[in-house]
């Protein structure tokens, strides 16, 4: 179901729920940047925004035809495997529930469709400020974020793990054909998630879409919260919120992530673990003195209009 087809207007109320059970996700349109910042970036709420990509030329055309047309004897490769990218349309679009194709099928944007970059711009006002780009971060840092991605799916297809946004940054994903069921924890239920601690950003749940409790009794009393996000619509996970997602139909999102002031602490955070993981203390002192000291400056230049392209790669 492509954009044109979905509606895009707010559901009717959700009915009421249990007393004890997470709040479901909210769907909203048309929100000015300081109510969004108000009301969800700020207390880290998640938030399905109707509009927040209808800007993008690729908003109304993103279908696998479109990819097959323009892309199709493009190689990608998925878990080892070279595909072009028609076959591996074809492929999902085969799959079932009961026979899944490949899954996650994602891939970076400005390496393997640059054609595209200025299909998904402009970025949304509600992700900015973004700091990743800014020439005080050092490039190494981010050796693991892949900032721009591009995922195709099949019925079926499960994401295969539990897990945040490495480094903690901000989830934006928006979905531009299909529909896409994501279950969703909030940071205060990490004592059920089994987290692994050799990758503390993942759960180690094996096939948590359809989990052993006998092996991970923890995870019954795990409150999950779970939502459809449809053609049209950008899913904002705040940073911390665990997630994962399974395809429903053919689909087609473009995800990114973000790190913004109010994330910075949490992100800081979490380099400093991952050098004292590593083995390296001494680095990881020195790595966030160094960060939370540029942090002011940052501020400054943000209130000023920095780190706030919207034009990928920008800053």
């Amino acid at each position: 179901m492509t954009v044109e087809a979905s509606v895009l207007a707010d559901p009717a109320p959700a009915p009421p729920y249990a007393a004890g059970e997470p709040a479901p996700i909210e769907r909203r349109s048309g929100l000015d940047l300081a109510q969004f910042q108000r009301e969800y970036l700020a207390p880290r709420v998640p938030v399905i925004l109707t509009d927040a990509a209808a800007a993008w030329p690729l908003y109304t055309k993103a279908t696998p035809d479109f990819f097959r047309r323009e892309f199709g004897a493009r190689e990608v490769e998925v878990k080892g495997t070279r595909w072009r990218l028609d076959a591996l349309l074809d492929e999902l679009e085969r799959s079932t529930p009961e026979r899944p194709g490949p899954y996650p099928c994602k891939f970076d944007i400005a390496r393997t469709f640059p054609e595209l970059l200025p299909q998904v711009a402009p970025r949304p006002a509600y992700s900015l400020p973004d700091r990743q780009a800014h020439p005080l971060l050092p490039r190494r840092l981010f050796t693991y974020v892949n900032n721009l991605e591009i995922f195709f799916g099949g019925p079926g297809g499960e994401f295969p793990y539990l897990h945040y946004d490495l480094l903690r940054l901000h989830a934006w994903i928006t979905q531009l054909h299909g529909d896409k069921e994501f279950t969703v924890y909030a940071p205060d239920q990490e004592p059920y998630l089994y987290v692994n601690p050799d990758l503390p950003w993942q759960s180690s749940i094996r096939d948590h879409h359809h989990p052993d409790f006998e092996k991970y009794p923890l995870f019954r009393h795990a409150r999950a919260r779970k939502v459809v996000v449809r053609a049209g619509e950008t899913l904002f996970l705040p940073c911390g919120w665990w997630h994962t997602a399974r395809s429903l139909n053919t689909t087609i999102s473009v995800a990114f992530d973000q790190l913004g002031p109010g994330n910075w602490s949490d992100f800081v955070g979490d380099i400093v673990a991952e050098k004292r993981r590593e083995g390296r203390g001494a680095r990881a002192l020195l790595v966030g003195a160094y960060l939370r000291a540029i942090d002011p400056l940052l501020r400054i230049v943000e209130a000023f209009g920095g780190n706030r392209a919207r034009r990928w790669g920008g800053r």
